[in-house]
């Protein structure tokens, strides 16, 4: 069955260069793990060299798992009070496309998808957090497996979070997305068996993480590769023109599509094994760093602050 892909209608803009390579036209990366240092924040100096790039028209494309509550923070951090038009987010690794202020919308889950996906969630004592088209993310407690939602609960005041009485209560609205959070060890757990009842007919994405583990199921196109490279179409850039940085399992599809992808010192090894280059820890700017030495653009009005 041919699914469709995202469709975003970006204005296209022309070449730019780096120093040593002429046919880049398009930075893109992931957030968790390799934009962001292990506390989930932008350093300075990655700010300070995103705004560089940004101030002479290179588009800079954030490409995340993360919903777009937290990711509109993190591009208002970079905007820092200027808008840039060639800053733009792909959130929930696919589903929406951030432009501006204006959210478009990729591929939804199929409610029936979602409800079988419920279903193994509950078996397995996990509690199923619906994403929907309003942007609140409901969730039916259970008392096991809260432990991890009042952390994530608590830890994004920015974000609305709806406690439900019934299963049926999660489809209040259209829903994106289901997704679990829990320990390393119980998203290990889950994930072949979401794979095993769903992953013929969606996407089944298992995020390891520092301070919490994911298992999403999603549409079978709202993955990484098929966003990034439905937005490279529309800015007329090739999958070869494209600069990508990541260090997770659901960044290895764009890995596998684009000839320049950069790992950064801290990813998995799957990851690393597949990279063109390997950049410095995202604890050490490592994007940032690898984006000085590529492009010169060294000489900036933008300073880190606090300098």
């Amino acid at each position: 069955m041919n699914l469709p892909a995202p469709v975003f209608t970006i204005a296209e803009k022309p070449i730019f260069q780096s120093k040593s390579m002429s046919n880049l036209r398009l930075i893109a990366t992931d957030i968790d793990g390799t934009l962001a240092n292990n506390q989930g924040e932008l350093a300075p100096e990655t700010i300070a060299v995103l705004r560089a790039l940004l101030r002479r028209d290179i588009p800079v494309t954030l490409v995340t798992g993360l919903n777009p509550w937290p990711v509109r923070r993190y591009l208002a951090q970079i905007n820092r009070g200027q808008h840039f038009p060639e800053l733009r987010a792909i959130t929930l690794n696919g589903i929406f496309l951030l432009e501006g202020e204006e959210l478009h919308e990729g591929c939804f889950t199929a409610p029936e998808i979602i409800r079988e996906a419920i279903a193994v969630m509950l078996k397995s004592q996990h509690v199923p957090l619906v994403f929907g088209e309003d942007g609140i993310t409901r969730f039916f407690p259970l008392s096991e497996g809260m432990a991890t939602v009042e952390a994530l609960i608590a830890a994004r005041p920015y974000q609305p979070f709806e406690a439900v009485a019934t299963v049926e209560a999660l489809f209040t609205v259209r829903p994106a997305l289901v997704s679990m959070t829990g320990t390393a060890e119980e998203a290990a757990e889950l994930y072949p068996r979401l794979e095993t009842a769903v992953g013929a007919r969606a996407y089944v994405v298992y995020q390891p993480g520092m301070q919490r583990s994911w298992v999403e199921v999603n549409h079978r196109e709202a993955r990484k590769d098929v966003a990034l490279l439905a937005l490279a179409a529309r800015l007329n850039v090739t999958p070869e023109e494209i600069l990508y940085f990541g260090d997770s399992l659901n960044d290895l599809p764009v890995f596998e599509v684009v000839s320049h992808a950069v790992a950064v010192e801290n990813a998995r090894p799957e990851v690393k094994a597949r990279a063109w280059r390997i950049a410095p820890s995202n604890d050490a700017a490592g994007v940032a760093r690898f984006l000085s030495e590529l492009f010169e653009n060294g000489e900036s009005d933008d300073q880190p602050e606090g300098s």
